[in-house]
């Protein structure tokens, strides 16, 4: 059977989810001598055009340029993988709206600058994604789990648990049993918890988990932190989401 031709690219972000995969190493070139990675900007020097069995994209597009490319990637590839939090919710780039972004345009840049930026959205806005690996950075045990079982031919799944879980897994003390904001309840596990574990809340970069008691865990919040916090947790990766935008429009209630 011929090696499935693999490309990886990127659009808007900071490249950091590559970097997990190049820092996979051993793991990595094991999964190299099972697949042919055929386009890699980042990794390599000789890129092939298309079509691809399987396409990787960090990042989230911010401009038509990178629109139309994820456009063209979508029909040249058998499947579309968004890899991390820009490519699957828009991630820290989304943070910021868009009419927010042309004030800080000029602000930063002068009256003089021409943005090319148009907003920052999730590629399943412009297309159909077959599959997020989630994280910011992404978990590279995730990222050869999900590999794997596609060069098993098996449909990658999703974690069916939150956050919470892997926090046991870590014997991390609850944020929220101790009066401290977290999102853990409603967000997908396959972090490892490492946010937690590293003294911060969880800010949701791996997206809501199936199900999310969202006003359960806002009755909570409104009882230990105040609204900004809240907005601010919840903002931080979640914000382009259709979940968020009905927090806003109920009030936080």
């Amino acid at each position: 059977m011929p090696k499935p031709r693999v490309a990886i690219f990127e659009f808007t972000d900071c490249e950091g989810c590559e970097v997990e995969i190049v820092s996979l190493r051993d793991k990595f070139l094991l999964l190299e001598k099972r697949l042919d990675i055929v386009n890699w900007r980042l990794g390599q020097e000789n890129n092939q055009p298309g079509p691809y069995d399987i396409t990787i994209i960090e990042g989230t597009p911010i401009t038509q340029h990178e629109i139309d490319m994820l456009k063209k990637l979508r029909e040249e590839s058998g499947v579309l993988i968004g890899l991390g939090a820009c490519a699957c919710m828009g991630g820290i780039p989304g943070i910021m709206d868009k009419d927010q972004r042309k004030k800080w345009y000029k602000k930063i840049y002068g009256e003089s600058y021409k943005p090319k930026g148009i907003d920052a959205l999730p590629l399943s806005a412009y297309v159909q994604i077959d599959f997020l690996i989630h994280g910011c950075p992404v978990n590279k045990n995730e990222v050869v789990r999900i590999v794997e079982d596609l060069l098993a031919g098996k449909t990658p799944k999703y974690r069916g648990w939150s956050v919470c879980f892997d926090c046991k897994q870590a014997n991390n003390e609850c944020r929220l049993v101790n009066k401290k904001p977290c999102l853990g309840p409603i967000i997908q596990g396959g972090c490892e918890a490492v946010c937690v574990s590293g003294g911060a809340s969880c800010y949701g970069c791996f997206g809501l988990c199936q199900e999310p008691n969202i006003k359960a865990l806002l009755k909570i919040l409104n009882q230990i932190s105040d609204k900004e916090e809240i907005d601010r947790l919840f903002s931080m990766f979640l914000k382009k989401t259709e979940e968020y935008k009905k927090i806003i429009k109920n009030d936080w209630q």
